[in-house]
């Protein structure tokens, strides 16, 4: 993409950003809606333009002016300067300034409140800039308000419309400072075109403001011929899909929102019009950031952290990321290495009550399910007794006991809860405790540091433990005793079925496995590296697709063709894509549908299962319609994968689409790094030498 093209781009997503979308065609439209009024649309590209060379002039460079919010406040002063302003040289040269200095206040401003609230900019700048304009320009008598002189206007006829639908479509179209019901059906149709969930919060936004507002004036007519209930809509697509995972409950914040902008709306009028200056957009950046703010503070699970250009995606992304991923942060080793049992899990049935409901205990057993040989009279009778217990994190040991007695079978130690024990400070801040380790066992001291799979000691019965076995949880506090938390077990298998991360049930036998070395290698795919493809439809070539490894800023690896990115990495002994963005049509998906996980090691039979986003849904209208139903339910739909190795190097997979078509996938590794050939359906993909 050359550079010309890349800023074309970069221009129109601008647009796209004020509707809280990235789609180029839907900013191209509204690009043009702008110049319905040419006043409007030359004042909001001049701004915008000027911004740019500003930004380019300093050096800023070219993935900085990718985030939307540094070019779409200048768009938007530009857009309020070309409504009030005749153009005219003077008034061209006022919205470079204006974009310059709109530019200045959205770096300024958005550092500031980053760096104190971890809030986003929004449309503050904007704000803050026209209003600061407006009141200047009272002193500037040589700019002409366009309002007083003769302009051109594109002019239609518009059609009778019931006045609440009307009030709906001039106050979309006010967004652009097109308050028009022509603006509001452009505005209208490249919504439903993009994101179906931001129709819906638009509309929720709307009525429910205008409504409310309403009872609290005693004028219906007077709220819907009101424009500035575009805060309405703006504060419901905000809070409702933006920064929130669309559900049934982000749509109730949603409403929330769009009420409480409705005071905000009144009072910001009182103050704004005695200037003589319209609210613009200050009850939406309020209300919004207020209920953005607690939500953050409380660490509401389904603030976004990730948004994705729609909605719908942001949804499809986070549905997916969860059934992936199902982790807390938290993720230990098994304690140990072979076949261990678990005894008692999560919310066990004896011990793991409470406030330390979150523990796992081990145990060893025979064919038969028994956990000793003989009648178990002895602790040696007992397999586990003695067994290496190994590592499960890195990081400091910060406390130990060893010299406790073990007690005979049956008989449990009430005084010491732990028995003998070892609690490490793992590196990313937590506490793991593994206690009834036999007494004079343990080989690390306070203080030693330990990386997992360190022998600690041997498998014990000292403390409350009525036979020899492993305890093992997670605390966030240092002292004995604390509040055991969430966490996870990475890399084992449940008989043939591996799990790159979960929390094994009652009853199952695990196994650790360990990475293999070439494998590891091979999948560790570096910076710059590049893959060449044939892409082949049946038969028949019809294109090519050629790869290359880049690092994006926050240091993750993605895969790229210059169309679409697919990121990638590797943790718990498995190489992931993790997610894919960008141009849908490229071949470049075929290997995330393939293979979205591949163990690092290597055995007949095993086999895993993930789930993919429903972007593999090849019909378009499907994927929406599922989207915009799971928006309301959770798991509704699901592309589900279940793959296993099949012969050197080679894995199959099996792809389960919601309406219930079945995809077959094979993936051949290469023997020096990457990928030798990818078949999704009738789609293949052939290195190039």
């Amino acid at each position: 993409m050359s550079f010309l093209t890349r800023y074309a781009v970069s221009i129109l997503k601008s647009y796209s950003a004020v509707l809280f979308n990235s789609s180029v065609w839907g900013g191209a439209a509204l690009l043009l809606l702008t110049f319905l009024n040419p006043n409007v649309g030359f004042g909001g590209f001049v701004s915008l333009i000027s911004a740019y060379l500003f930004a380019r002039l300093v050096g800023f460079k070219e993935e900085f002016l990718r985030l939307d919010y540094y070019v779409y406040n200048p768009l938007l002063v530009g857009l309020s300067l070309g409504y009030l302003f005749k153009l005219n040289f003077l008034s061209l040269l006022f919205f470079t300034i204006a974009g310059i200095l709109s530019f200045l206040l959205t770096y300024f401003i958005s550092s500031f409140l980053y760096y104190y609230l971890k809030l986003p900019v929004l449309s503050v700048p904007f704000v803050v800039g026209s209003s600061l304009l407006y009141l200047a320009s009272s002193k500037f008598s040589n700019l002409f308000v366009g309002s007083l002189y003769p302009q051109f206007h594109f002019f239609v006829k518009p059609l009778p419309l019931p006045l609440p639908v009307e009030g709906y479509l001039k106050s979309l179209g006010a967004v652009f400072f097109t308050p028009t019901v022509l603006g509001g059906a452009v505005i209208f149709a490249v919504l439903l075109a993009v994101s179906r969930i931001l129709v819906l919060l638009s509309l929720i936004g709307y009525f429910s403001g205008t409504l409310f507002q309403a009872l609290l004036t005693g004028s219906a007519y007077h709220a819907f011929t009101d424009t500035a209930a575009f805060n309405y809509i703006l504060a419901s697509m905000a809070v409702g899909g933006v920064f929130l995972v669309p559900s049934l409950r982000s749509y109730k914040f949603a409403l929330l929102a769009s009420l409480l902008a409705v005071p905000f709306n009144a009072g910001a009028k009182v103050f704004w019009e005695s200037y003589g200056l319209p609210v613009f957009a200050l009850p939406f950046n309020v209300t919004t950031h207020l209920l953005l703010y607690v939500l953050m503070s409380v660490n509401y699970w389904a603030v976004v952290k990730l948004y994705k250009g729609t909605p719908e995606r942001t949804l499809d992304y986070y549905l997916t990321f969860v059934k992936r991923f199902p982790s807390t942060d938290r993720e230990v080793s098994l304690p140990f290495s072979g076949r261990w049992t678990v005894w008692q899990s999560f919310n066990g049935e004896w011990t793991h009550k409470g406030p330390w409901r979150y523990a796992v205990d081990f145990v060893i057993t025979d064919q038969e399910g028994n956990t000793y040989s003989g009648d178990g009279y002895y602790l040696t009778d007992y397999y586990a007794f003695g067994k290496p217990v190994l590592s499960p994190a890195e990081g400091q040991v910060v406390s130990v006991v060893s010299t406790l007695p073990d007690n005979p079978p049956g008989k449990a130690d009430r005084e010491n809860n732990w028995g003998n024990y070892v609690l490490i400070r793992d590196k990313r801040g937590f506490y793991v405790l593994v206690a009834h380790f036999k007494q004079n066992s343990i080989r690390v001291k306070p203080g030693d540091y330990v990386v997992r799979g360190t022998l600690l000691g041997q498998c014990g019965n000292s403390g409350y433990s009525p036979q020899p076995h492993i305890h093992i949880h997670v605390q966030l506090l240092p002292e004995l005793g604390a509040p055991t938390v969430p966490f996870v077990f990475s890399s084992y298998l449940v008989g043939n079925l591996f799990k790159d991360a979960g929390v094994p049930s009652v009853g199952e036998v695990v196994e650790p496995v360990y990475p293999d070395k070439s494998l590891l290698s091979r999948l560790n795919l570096l910076i710059d590296q590049e893959l060449s493809y044939s892409v082949f439809e049946g038969e028949k070539e019809v294109s090519e697709l050629h790869l290359k490894v880049k690092m994006a800023p926050d240091s993750t690896f993605y895969l790229t063709d210059g169309r679409a990115k697919l990121y990638f990495g590797i943790r718990n002994s498995t190489f992931y894509f993790y997610h894919f963005e960008g141009d849908t049509s490229s071949p470049l998906k075929y290997l995330f549908f393939s293979a979205p996980k591949i163990p690092l090691f290597e055995k007949q039979g095993v086999y895993w299962r993930d789930y993919l986003p429903l972007i593999a849904v090849t019909s378009r209208l499907k994927r929406e319609l599922y989207l915009l139903l799971s928006s309301f339910k959770e798991n509704l739909f699901q592309v589900s994968v279940k793959s296993s190795w099949k012969g050197r190097d080679s894995l199959h997979s099996d792809i389960l689409l919601p309406s219930g078509k079945r995809v077959e996938a094979f993936t051949l590794l290469s023997p020096d790094y990457g990928f030798e050939e990818i078949r999704y359906g009738s789609i293949t993909l052939k290195r190039r030498r």
